[in-house]
């Protein structure tokens, strides 16, 4: 826009034809673009059609008068604050307030002075030019007020007057009671009764003393939602310094306070279920021991992991997993806020606070523990609550849990400490058994450290050459002649000598290291087989146990195929042994992944047969080729009680499926003829041989000795 307008365009209207060509003339002369009009009807179709700068309007002319045509113009959008120049030859005072009441910007008087009349123009056109610099300055700070959702007010103490902008009174939800009225009590009544009396104090400072302020506040609106707002205010002095008037701004950041208060949630919050997280839990811990200090009270974190919850996860889906973790979370913050505790005498109070620290693991924060024995009580209430059935696609899933306990300050007197030691006393719950619970005891800390530093030492051992195949034959007991094998992984350690699968196979779940065992295995039992193979030992089919991490993995097919046939082995060479627990968490998808096995050439055995929770109509659909018996089940057969009957049960069920019954854990004679007797000569065991070292094995391979007496005692000898 230019600062000063040179030319203009300008709507004549008289209807005297000679007064509008000279003026027209004059003005044209001067530079300005004229048009012209003849009556008022005239002046209004023109003004329609195109736009103008300024118009010189006669007041006396044949229909509507000049007066009507301005008020009809300042009703019109674009007539607002157009210049209206009114020409009259009436000079008497009455006729130039009417025309000032229409909305004249100016007026002149006929005779007209031709060379005033252009100078009169100009200076419409400038003051003209200046008010749409001015209302244009107010549109843009009104616009920008609205993008910021700022408003701005005066308090006029010497007139005892408050006045507002649009955006202030929006603010306040367009209902602002403090409309003509300025006293400090009136002023606070909207500001939420919490920041009341700090707000009022600050403008107390202001108003007596010209203390400038800023202010975080909230609005209680009319329609009862919350506002906050920030304001500012100066005070603003006349030239003797006494304070006159006090301004500010308020802006309503709302939306600003609840992104922080969202950001701050997230922060401090678990994504998935909304429960507290481990940085908050830590935080809230500290505020409460400081408590318990204080009031020489106890308090106890417990330590909470799912039991197998990975096999879970990995066979039904990430998805449903996290349904599943929800539906926990929710039955965990739901029992720690029961009354019934509080019905103790004297009453005590849990802690409303469950947070979810890792994946499958929770805390929670017991208060005011007066006897160990109160902790275990909310322990065994959670582990009882979590042990309810879950429906999940219409089906029902069983979870179980282990928590370790940990109470201060018996236990430890940092947050840090009380954390670690429940988490080991979680780990010692776990070996005992699912679905329990174990207090803190000093033993756990070398325990733990043990199990640290075997931890490390095992991830060394996987690529460092320490783990070792022991093979324990497969024997077929009316013939005594080997038929196969089973692989069982040792592990040489450089200062305990050779451990059993027993004191490693559990760490190596615990830590994820069991799928990098799992894969050492199979590559060293294809190696194995490839050597006895080019050594011209007679060729067996070797057993393997797949771990469920291993076995849930979708390329599981292709990397074992892939495994021994870079060992130049047939996959029809290795038996696959796979626990009933496993098969039955997701039996569509395992289905469908044995299916792929099979087709690779894989044989598939079904290990511990029995000790799960058995299906027989999913049972059937299993492609499966070997049954085990464990070992359990062995130790009485002989006593012709339930151990029989299930024994019995699983042959006749693997003949008719089709299916070859090996049973494992013989370790007599008895118990080797009785099962002979009735089906299954297949055997694993102790009478036969117990497992041992390979080039021990590829001994026996080489002699092609039968398993009889003499053997089993050349053997233990």
């Amino acid at each position: 826009m230019k600062t000063q307008p040179e030319h203009g365009r300008v709507l004549l209207v008289d209807d005297d034809a000679m007064i509008r060509m000279l003026a027209a003339e004059s003005l044209r002369h001067a530079g300005f673009e004229v048009s012209e009009a003849d009556c008022g009807e005239q002046a209004l179709r023109v003004f329609e059609e195109s736009p103008f700068d300024l118009m010189l309007l006669d007041v006396l002319m044949p229909g509507i008068d000049g007066y009507t045509v301005c008020e009809r113009l300042r009703r019109h959008p674009r007539g607002q604050w157009l210049p209206i120049l009114m020409l009259t030859g009436l000079n008497d005072s009455e006729s130039i307030e009417r025309a000032y009441r229409a909305g004249a910007t100016d007026f002149i008087t006929k005779p007209i002075n031709w060379l005033l009349l252009t100078q009169r123009v100009r200076y419409g056109l400038r003051a003209s030019h200046a008010i749409a610099l001015v209302t244009h300055s107010q549109q843009r700070l009104a616009h920008a007020q609205r993008l910021a959702r700022m408003g701005s007010w005066e308090w006029s103490i010497a007139e005892q007057r408050f006045s507002w902008s649009d955006e202030l009174q929006q603010i306040f939800s367009g209902d602002w009671k403090l409309a003509g009225a300025a006293t400090p009590e009136r002023f606070l009544d909207m500001v939420r009764e919490s920041d009341r009396a700090t707000v009022g104090a600050a403008r107390q400072a202001l108003l007596f003393e010209g203390t400038a302020y800023q202010l975080t506040y909230g609005i209680d609106r009319p329609d009862a939602t919350l506002c906050e707002v920030f304001e500012q205010a100066v005070a603003v002095r006349d030239g003797s310094g006494r304070i006159i008037t006090i301004e500010g701004v308020t802006q309503d950041i709302t939306e600003r306070v609840e992104a922080q208060r969202r950001i701050q949630h997230m922060a401090l919050h678990d994504g998935l279920t909304g429960l507290a997280n481990r940085q908050f839990f830590s935080q809230l811990v500290e505020v409460e021991l400081e408590r318990s200090r204080r009031d020489k009270s106890a308090c106890a974190i417990l330590y909470l992991d799912i039991d197998h919850f990975k096999t879970v996860n990995d066979a039904l889906g990430d998805a449903a997993g996290d349904q599943l973790l929800c539906t926990l979370a929710e039955r965990l913050r739901a029992e720690v806020r029961g009354a019934d505790l509080l019905a103790l005498k004297p009453p005590m109070r849990t802690a409303e606070v469950v947070a979810r620290i890792d994946g499958d693991a929770f805390t929670v924060l017991v208060l005011e523990v007066r006897a160990a024995s109160h902790a275990a009580l909310v322990a065994e209430r959670l582990l009882k609550t979590i042990s309810l059935p879950l429906l999940l696609g219409g089906s029902e899933i069983v979870l179980t849990a282990s928590i370790g306990i940990a109470v201060f300050p018996r236990d430890g007197k940092t947050v840090e400490t009380l954390w670690r030691h429940a988490e080991q006393a979680m780990y010692a719950a776990k070996a005992t058994g699912p679905s329990t619970c174990h207090f803190f005891d000093k033993e756990m800390n070398a325990a733990a450290s043990v199990k640290l530093g075997l931890e490390n030492a095992l991830r060394r051992a996987i690529g460092n050459d320490e783990l070792r195949l022991h093979f324990q034959p497969k024997v077929d007991a009316g013939s005594g002649r080997l038929i196969g094998a089973e692989a069982l992984v040792r592990w040489q350690h450089p200062q305990r000598g050779l451990l059993g699968p027993d004191q490693f196979i559990g760490l190596a779940e615990e830590s994820g290291l069991i799928v990098a065992l799992g894969d050492w295995v199979v590559t060293a039992a294809a190696r194995q087989l490839r050597q006895w193979q080019d050594a011209g030992l007679p060729p067996l089919r070797l057993s393997i146990n797949l771990a469920s991490p291993s076995f849930l993995q979708e390329d599981i097919a292709d990397r074992l195929d892939d495994a021994l046939r870079r060992a130049g082995v047939s996959p029809g060479q290795l038996l696959l042994e796979l626990t009933e627990s496993l098969l039955m968490v997701d039996a569509e998808s395992t289905i469908a992944r044995l299916n792929r096995l099979r087709e690779k050439g894989f044989g598939l055995s079904l290990d511990d047969f029995g000790t799960g929770y058995s299906s027989l109509s999913y049972l059937k659909r299993f492609p499966l080729d070997e049954l085990k018996i464990d070992r359990s089940f062995i130790t009485d057969v002989t006593l012709g009680d339930k151990d029989a009957a299930i024994a019995l049960s699983v042959i006749e069920l693997g003949r008719r499926f089709g299916m070859q019954v090996v049973a494992e854990g013989v370790e007599t004679r008895a118990q080797a003829g009785f099962l002979l007797a009735h089906g299954c000569p297949i055997q694993q065991g102790y009478l036969y041989s117990p497992p041992i070292a390979a080039d021990d094995f590829a001994a026996l391979l080489r002699r092609g000795d039968r398993f009889d007496r003499g053997l089993l005692a050349q053997t233990a000898e």
